[in-house]
């Protein structure tokens, strides 16, 4: 049986504060897919739903326009701010990835993105009492398409959205649970898929498809009805 070679530790960046982050390169995307498949499982974030509501691999090739950016309450994001806060408890390096532009954003419009998301879900998260590790944010476009079925149309391309995980699958059902009833008109889509959660603040995904469940994460989805998650499986209902 053969075994991926491990990456050199030089593919994985570290900021002066400690957070780990990875280059836009092929060893970078290399040690992000092997750090992924550690925390997440093998083949993590290939088969992740089409943010239309399209299946992984479906023609995705002219997605729907990034929603507009309110950036006047923003930090206005240079890559000299990469290891400050966005936040009340993260910072701009949690990204996983420098943003650069994309998809019609400006990379200070992806940074915004990405510091809503922080401030409006996982801060409250953490004000909980929650303790979560993130596992992808922002992806590039070349990065995104290093990993093979991943959709064209995530809301990872736009900085809105993230993967994050508080233990193994009955934990993060609780998570999931807790996000989905605390968070509840905040989040634009939120996925359990086993191993960790998606969650989207903001993102392009229709309403029909907000709340999903994939729980080896990837297909099939099971639709959790809508926002009130009313045809969820009884152990991850919320209500």
């Amino acid at each position: 049986m053969c075994k991926m070679k491990p990456t050199a530790n030089a593919a994985r960046k570290v900021t002066p504060t400690g957070e780990v982050y990875y280059e836009d390169t092929p060893a970078g995307h290399a040690a992000q897919i092997e750090d992924m498949n550690k925390s997440m499982g093998p083949g993590a974030g290939e088969g992740q739903q089409d943010n239309t509501g399209a299946k992984p691999g479906a023609d995705d090739t002219s997605p729907p326009p990034p929603p507009n950016v309110d950036t006047k309450d923003c930090t206005t994001y240079t890559d000299a701010m990469w290891d400050t806060a966005c936040s009340k408890y993260f910072k701009f390096s949690q990204m996983k990835m420098k943003p650069s532009d994309q998809n019609g954003l400006k990379a200070a419009e992806i940074a915004c993105n990405w510091q809503h998301l922080c401030q409006n879900v996982l801060d409250p998260i953490v004000e909980a009492g929650i303790k979560v590790k993130i596992n992808s944010g922002f992806r590039t476009l070349a990065f995104n398409a290093s990993l093979g079925n991943a959709s064209k149309t995530s809301d990872h391309l736009l900085g809105c959205a993230t993967d994050i995980q508080i233990g193994g699958e009955a934990a993060n059902k609780d998570l999931y649970k807790w996000i989905g009833k605390n968070l509840n008109s905040v989040f634009s889509q939120l996925i359990y898929e086993g191993l960790w959660v998606h969650v989207a603040y903001k993102g392009r995904s229709p309403e029909s498809v907000s709340v999903l469940v994939a729980r080896n994460g990837g297909p099939p989805y099971q639709n959790g009805g809508g926002r009130s998650g009313a045809n969820l499986p009884p152990d991850l209902k919320w209500a």
